[in-house]
This record gives structure tokens, C-alpha cells and sequence, in this order.
């Protein structure tokens, strides 16, 4: 984090329960079952997605490790999304701080799968709830690359208001340069 960067003074909650999911921050015993979930997701995953291409162990170990910093520095609470009565890891999703002041962005991802089950869905409404119980957050927003239609249902049902596209470097296969920003202040997602 750069010097002067805003990031929230309180973390969100570690471990968040919503109907039929469990999100939990990831922890280092993670690592293997989210390689093998990547690696079986990977062809999915990498349209939209740059790092999922060449994904490995080292990868894997270099995300949880990130995770921890970004949960120590408060400028990334990735979390593990998980079937609550199985353990069964679903996803991840997360809140980084890196869109501006007194704002949280949310990123998902759902495994193959598992897809089209409202996973992400529910987990970006948690996230929501969560981000805006903050007392220093008054905004949430969710950017994807304008052709992927998956991801911007997510937003869309949440009550988000679609706030615009901007231009992007492409970096996975689906890309197409454009993002599509969604923002929230809570009144629909609450």
C-alpha cells in the first residue's frame, strides 16, 4: 500500500454466515483444496480471469499469502466461500480497498460446478451488508469486463446502479478492454 492510500480502520468480520454459504477469511491450510478447485475450474475461470491461466502451487501458496498481508494492512478480506454443512469449497470472494476513499470493491469467483446457483450472488450480498456495517465505508462497488454476462447479474440483482464503463488492458482470453462499474451506497442492498 502506497503512503497516504485509504484503507477501512476495522475489519470485517472473519467469519460470515448467510443462507446455504460460509465465508471465512482464507488460512494457509487452504492451499491445496483451492489448487485442486482452481485447477479443475481453470478453463472457467481463465476467460475472464488472468491469473487462472498457468495457475500451480506456487501460485496458490503466493495468493494465501497475500491474503494474509492485505488482511493485516486492510486493504484486501479474501474469503473462502464454503457449503456450510459440507465444507465444500465453492468460491472465493473478497473486499479490496483499492478503489478510493470511504469505498470497498468486491471480487467473486465460483467454480465450475457450482456455477448458475446464486453462490456469488449471496456471497457479494453478505459482502455488501458487511462492507457498508463499517463505519468509515459508504460505498461498495463491483467492476467486471463488459462481456461477462454472469458476472454483472450479480450487481444487477443485488439493486446495484450501473454507474458506467471505462477502459482496461486485456489480460485474459474473454476480455474485451471495457469494464463495466456498478456502485452502491446501501439503500437497495440493505
Amino acid at each position: 500500500m502506497a503512503e497516504g492510500e485509504w484503507v477501512p480502520a476495522q475489519a470485517p468480520p472473519r467469519r460470515i454466515e448467510v443462507h446455504g454459504l460460509h465465508l471465512r477469511w482464507w488460512e494457509p491450510g487452504d492451499v491445496a483444496e483451492m489448487l485442486e478447485v482452481v485447477l479443475a475450474s481453470q478453463e472457467h475461470l481463465r476467460a475472464f480471469l488472468p491469473w487462472a491461466s498457468g495457475y500451480g502451487a506456487e501460485t496458490a501458496d503466493g495468493y494465501l499469502e497475500r491474503t494474509r498481508e492485505g488482511l493485516r494492512t486492510h486493504t484486501d478480506f479474501s474469503y473462502r466461500v464454503e457449503d456450510p454443512a459440507t465444507g465444500e469449497l465453492l468460491g472465493s470472494a473478497g473486499l479490496m480497498a483499492r478503489i478510493g476513499p470511504r469505498a470497498l470493491e468486491i471480487g467473486y469467483w465460483v467454480r465450475a460446478d457450482r456455477t448458475r446457483e446464486g453462490i456469488a450472488t449471496r456471497a457479494a450480498a453478505a459482502l455488501t451488508r458487511v462492507a457498508l456495517a463499517l463505519p468509515d465505508v459508504d460505498r461498495v462497488e463491483i467492476h467486471h469486463d463488459a462481456a461477462n454476462h454472469a458476472s454483472a447479474g450479480v450487481p444487477r440483482r443485488l439493486g446495484y446502479a450501473r454507474a458506467g464503463e471505462y477502459g482496461r488492458a486485456v489480460r485474459a482470453p474473454a476480455q474485451t478492454g471495457r469494464a463495466v462499474r456498478w456502485v452502491t451506497t446501501g439503500d437497495a442492498a440493505r
